[in-house]
């Protein structure tokens, strides 16, 4: 069933979800350092394997201006 007045409630543009995502991450990390026998350098490594993960699984595109690739050229 559809129901054609329903709203989101959560962010609505890009820079609302990065932020309700950089807060909700911030709240997991604290809460993973306060809570369990884990340290900074295991949560560290554990992102490090996510960003490789998504970045291998190829699930973000970027924009590149083609007048910064010259700047590699003349390197």
């Amino acid at each position: 069933m559809k129901d054609d007045n329903w709203k989101p409630d959560g962010p609505r543009n890009f820079d609302e979800q990065t932020d309700a995502f950089r807060f909700d991450l911030d709240d997991l990390v604290n809460r993973y350092l306060s809570e369990f026998d884990i340290n900074a350098l295991t949560i560290m490594g554990s992102l490090q394997e996510k960003v490789i993960e998504l970045s291998m699984a190829g699930s973000f595109e970027v924009d590149i201006d083609p007048e910064d690739l010259d700047s590699f050229d003349e390197e």
